[in-house]
């Protein structure tokens, strides 16, 4: 069956068989095409951009091996988005957990969208993402350079905080949690350096991290 939300899944040869069956498992039950392609080691802004040109549907979202979905989130995300044709991209929360999935700290739902907790944080925009391909596609360049920031990287790309845009075209969150970020000694995350952030404000037009957050966009 085709959907309207293309969803593709990295997979790397560490990963859990069993975490990835239970991923697999909560997608089958979701309104998604799934793709599970390999990942390229080092260079995740790279496997993110062959994972969202995988198939033609109009919309798009990831999920990683090692976490789970909530039921029925890509239901209400598409919803949402089509209730708000002005919106870039619909996103739902999150609750990090522990192997076990366990709750290890309050559950990541904000009472909406602001362009300033964007640029400072990564995960204000945070959990399950439901984009736009139209707004994905041109933005796949800059996400080929990009490393371990990349969904932060390309969130902002489409959104662009920066600008200063009307309410009506800002981003729109569902305050559910829609993904359990199972969080452990391999998450990749982790190993995120502050050159790393630079060159993902570098990407998107700025001198730096701080110059993105507190100052104006590089035009030169």
């Amino acid at each position: 069956m085709n959907h309207q939300i293309d969803c593709h899944v990295l997979t790397m040869p560490t990963d859990s068989p069993e975490w990835s069956r239970e991923l697999r498992t909560d997608l089958d039950g979701e309104p998604v095409n799934q793709f599970w392609i390999e990942g390229i080691p080092g260079k995740l802004g790279a496997a993110r951009a062959a994972g969202y040109q995988q198939g033609s549907a109009p919309f798009l979202s990831y999920a990683d091996p090692d976490d789970r979905v909530t039921p029925g989130i890509y239901t209400q995300l598409l919803d949402l988005l089509l209730a708000h044709p002005n919106a870039p991209f619909a996103w739902a929360g999150e609750q990090v957990v522990n192997e076990a999935l366990e709750p290890i700290m309050p559950a990541n739902t904000w009472s909406g969208y602001h362009p300033a907790s964007h640029k400072k944080r990564a995960n204000h925009v945070h959990g399950v993402m439901l984009y736009r391909r139209s707004l994905v596609e041109p933005q796949l360049e800059k996400l080929m350079h990009c490393g371990i920031p990349a969904e932060h990287m390309l969130s902002m790309a489409i959104a662009q905080p920066w600008e200063g845009r009307p309410r009506e075209c800002w981003p729109v969150h569902l305050p559910l949690v829609g993904r359990l970020w199972r969080w452990h000694g391999q998450n990749y995350h982790r190993r995120c350096r502050p050159q790393d952030v630079d060159n993902m404000a570098q990407l998107l037009g700025f001198k730096s991290f701080m110059e993105l957050v507190y100052g104006t966009r590089n035009q030169h």
